[in-house]
């Protein structure tokens, strides 16, 4: 058995970085970088099922800065909003003010057996203090990750929250999500829905015909498009090889997170290939439109929004609903 470690001392790209693994799972975060999980790496195949972009190494880069350009991949969160929007005499970038500031890591050690790293900032543009820990159970392949996000201001906010984790695709895969409701928010072609559409999820009809919207396509296909997923009948979804029966599932509180955000990129969009299924509070993922729409987050002074997820990887030695039991159990 691979013994169970955490370096907080570590580096990627010259970037300071805290790397902990056990016998399954090997995990990097880059505090410098929004406290981004950039490798979520499967040790038994050396897999890395989080995407990492082909052109752009981890960096820091300024808050107004267009994320999509600093963009390295791996697992990233959205406060408080995921398109770029101006809200209450405030410009806020894509993805949020929390993506690119620097993070103080206020400890990576074991616990337990565990091996946990609790990080911290302090928002630019909102007056919130945002902590992340990350766990990384000793005995069993899942990482539980658990955010906080206090409003310290004199007055109330509104928000909206999500996590974004980008998957590297293999070329059969499936996508299980317990949702009955799909709706076309962008699209670059046909096949892929006109913006406004609604459909029951996961078959969507269009005028070239019936797209299974849950089977992912390779880069060739040269299409993309953001689709959300709603009417959820639990807080999970797994991104699954048809082939290998490997799979990544992710658990989510419903409650809190009742939208899934769906960005499928093939080849399409700056010629990348990746995979991101987010869990988010709000509909649409825009601060501006989610609070004409009454579904934003509103933060009290004092009061403290928190949202936990857990993800694993399970094989064909271990079915989706398995895996999904042991999640929930731990």
């Amino acid at each position: 058995m691979s013994p169970a470690l955490i370096q907080p001392h570590a580096s990627i790209n010259s970037l300071r970085a805290i790397q902990m693994e056990n016998e399954w799972l090997a995990l990097s975060i880059l505090p410098d970088v929004g406290a981004k999980i950039y490798d979520f790496i499967w040790k038994p195949t050396g897999r890395n099922v989080l995407w990492h972009n082909p052109r752009v190494l981890p960096q820091t880069y300024a808050i107004e800065a267009n994320f999509d350009n600093y963009w390295c991949g791996g697992w990233d969160e959205g406060f408080p909003t995921c398109d770029a929007c101006e809200y209450n005499g405030e410009r806020y970038p894509n993805l949020g003010e929390l993506r690119s500031v620097h993070w103080n890591v206020v400890s990576a050690e074991r616990d337990c057996g565990d091996m946990v790293a609790r990080l911290a900032a302090y928002g630019p543009i909102s007056p919130v203090h945002a902590e992340k820990t990350v766990t990384l159970r000793g005995t069993s392949p899942m990482v539980k990750v658990k955010y906080e996000v206090t409003n310290l201001g004199p007055g109330g906010m509104d928000f909206i929250w999500g996590t974004h984790p980008a998957l590297a695709p293999t070329s059969h895969m499936v996508l299980r999500i317990p949702a009955r409701m799909g709706i076309v928010g962008l699209s670059s072609d046909a096949s892929l829905g006109t913006p406004g559409e609604r459909y029951a999820w996961p078959n969507l009809q269009t005028p070239v015909g019936t797209t299974d919207m849950s089977r992912t396509r390779g880069i060739d296909a040269g299409v993309f498009c953001g689709h959300y997923c709603t009417d959820l009948q639990a807080g999970w979804y797994a991104v699954e090889d048809t082939e290998s029966g490997a799979g990544f599932l992710l658990t989510f509180p419903v409650e809190a997170c009742p939208y899934l955000w769906l960005w499928l990129v093939y080849g399409g969009w700056r010629g990348y290939h990746h995979i991101i299924v987010e869990p988010w509070t709000s509909y649409p993922v825009h601060l501006a439109e989610a609070a004409r729409n009454g579904t934003s987050r509103k933060l009290a002074p004092g009061e403290k929004f928190a949202a936990e997820v857990r993800a694993t990887i399970y094989t064909k030695n271990e079915s989706c609903e398995q895996a999904l039991r042991r999640v929930q159990s731990a």
